[in-house]
C-alpha cells in the first residue's frame, strides 16, 4: 500500500491544508478533505486489489474508539432535537473525515516505526506551518492586537494546540536521544508556542513533560541540583506567565478569556440542572444555540460573547454532545491513560509519547476544547486510535 502510505504522510505534513478553502460545485470544501478523500479511495482500491476485504472488515471491531464516537453521534442524532443544522453539518464533517483518516492510518501503518515516522513527519509539517505563520504575521497580515502569533485565518489558541503534540514528541525524543534532529525541532516548536501566548498549550505541555521526566528520570533529577534549579525556574516562569496574561487581566479589566470562560461555565452549570440535558446532552454540535438562548437569563446581563461553539471544558463538551454516555467515555479514557502511565512496568518510548500527548489533550481540555475542528479532530482520533485500537508490531 505504498501509494496510500504516501498519501497518509502527505496529509499529515499538510495537516493545516484545511485552511485552503474552495467550493466543489455548491459544496464548501478544503484541500485537507480532498487529500483524505483520495487517500480513502486509494486504500479501498488496494484492499480490494490485494483481496484483504475480509481481513479489514474483521479488524473494524478492534477500532472500538472510532466505533464509540460513531455510535454516540448516531444516538445523539436520533434522540436529541437539532436546532442549528449549520453547526451540525460542520461537526459531522469534521468527525467524518477524522474517523476515516484515523482508521486508514492505523490499518495501513501497522508497524510502530511506520507510525512514529508518520508523527515525526507531521511534526515537521507543524514546524513548517508555524514558521510560515511567523512570516505571514511579520509581513503585516492577520496580526493580533496583543501581538500573539496567529496562523493564517486562524486563532492563536488553535495554532498553539496544533503545535503542542509535536513539541511533546520532539522533546521526549530529545530527553532519550539528545541529538540535533530532535532538539532543534523541539526548540523551534517551543518558541512558536510561546509566541502564540496560549497558556493552555504552554502550561499543558510543561505539566506533561514534567510528568514524563518524573516518571522516567526521577532519581537523576533528585540527585542533580542543577536540574532541580532549572525545573524550578521553568515552573515559576510558567506560573508567572499565566498570572500576568490570564489572572491579572481578569482582575484589572472588564474582559479577559477567564471572564468569558466563567460565563460559559456558569451557563453550562445551569443547563446541566435539567435532567434531560445531563442524560441525553444538548445535541451534537448544538451548544452554541442553547448558549445564545439561555445566556442573558442565566447571567442577568449581556454575555461577553454570544458565539460560543464549545463549552471550553472537556467534560462539559462530551456531556453536551452525547449526554451521560459521553461523560462516561471521556472519564474512562482519562482513567485508562493515567493507569497505563502510573503502572510500574516500563512503557516503551513511542507508547509513552502517545499516552502523554493524550494526557496533554485532557489537561488542555479542562480550559479549552478545540477538538471538533478539521485538524484537531484528526489529531484527537489519531492519537486515541494509536493508543487504544489494534496493536501495531515493532
Amino acid at each position: 500500500m505504498k501509494f496510500t502510505k504516501a498519501l497518509i504522510y502527505l496529509n499529515l505534513f499538510f495537516l493545516q491544508s484545511y485552511l485552503i478553502r474552495f467550493d466543489i460545485g455548491s459544496y464548501p470544501s478544503n484541500l485537507q478533505e480532498v487529500l483524505i478523500g483520495i487517500m480513502a479511495i486509494s486504500f479501498l482500491g488496494e484492499v480490494i486489489r490485494t483481496k484483504q476485504t475480509k481481513k479489514v472488515l474483521k479488524n473494524i471491531r478492534k477500532h472500538w474508539i472510532l466505533i464509540a464516537f460513531s455510535t454516540l453521534t448516531l444516538l445523539s442524532l436520533i434522540l436529541v432535537p437539532i436546532f442549528n443544522f449549520i453547526d451540525l453539518a460542520r461537526h459531522l464533517k469534521f468527525l467524518f473525515f477524522g474517523l476515516i483518516f484515523a482508521f486508514v492510518l492505523v490499518e495501513t501503518l501497522n508497524k510502530k516505526n511506520e507510525q512514529e515516522k508518520a508523527l515525526k513527519l507531521a511534526g515537521y509539517g507543524a514546524m513548517a506551518f508555524g514558521i510560515f505563520s511567523v512570516i505571514f504575521n511579520l509581513l503585516g497580515y492577520n496580526i493580533a492586537h496583543d501581538l500573539r502569533l496567529l496562523g493564517p485565518l486562524d486563532a492563536a489558541v488553535y495554532l498553539g494546540y496544533y503545535l503542542a503534540p509535536f513539541f511533546i514528541y520532539f522533546s521526549i525524543k530529545s530527553f532519550g536521544k539528545p541529538t540535533r534532529k530532535h532538539i532543534l525541532p523541539a526548540v523551534i516548536l517551543g518558541l512558536l508556542i510561546i509566541a502564540t501566548k496560549s497558556m493552555g498549550a504552554l502550561g499543558g505541555t510543561f505539566l506533561v513533560l514534567l510528568a514524563y521526566l518524573l516518571k522516567n528520570y526521577s532519581r537523576k533529577i533528585l540527585k542533580n541540583s542543577l536540574i532541580k534549579v532549572i525545573l524550578t525556574i521553568f515552573t515559576i516562569s510558567i506560573i508567572a506567565a499565566i498570572i500576568s496574561t490570564k489572572v491579572m487581566p481578569t482582575l484589572n479589566t472588564e474582559y479577559s478569556s477567564l471572564d468569558e470562560r466563567g460565563e460559559i461555565w456558569k451557563v453550562s452549570t445551569e443547563l446541566l440542572k435539567e435532567p434531560k440535558n445531563l442524560l441525553l446532552g444538548l445535541g451534537f454540535g448544538q451548544f452554541e444555540h442553547h448558549y445564545i438562548e439561555n445566556a442573558d437569563q442565566v447571567l442577568g446581563k449581556t454575555p461577553l460573547d454570544y458565539h460560543v461553539i464549545q463549552p471550553h471544558n472537556i467534560f462539559l463538551l462530551f456531556t453536551f454532545h452525547y449526554g451521560i454516555l459521553g461523560l462516561a467515555i471521556i472519564i474512562f479514557l482519562i482513567t485508562k491513560v493515567l493507569i497505563r502511565l502510573i503502572k510500574k512496568e516500563d512503557v516503551k518510548e513511542f507508547d509513552q509519547i502517545i499516552l502523554f500527548t493524550l494526557l496533554y489533550f485532557f489537561i488542555h481540555g479542562l480550559i479549552d476544547t478545540p477538538f471538533f475542528k478539521n485538524d484537531m479532530m484528526i489529531l484527537l482520533l489519531t492519537y486515541l486510535s494509536l493508543g487504544f485500537s489494534r496493536k501495531a508490531t515493532n
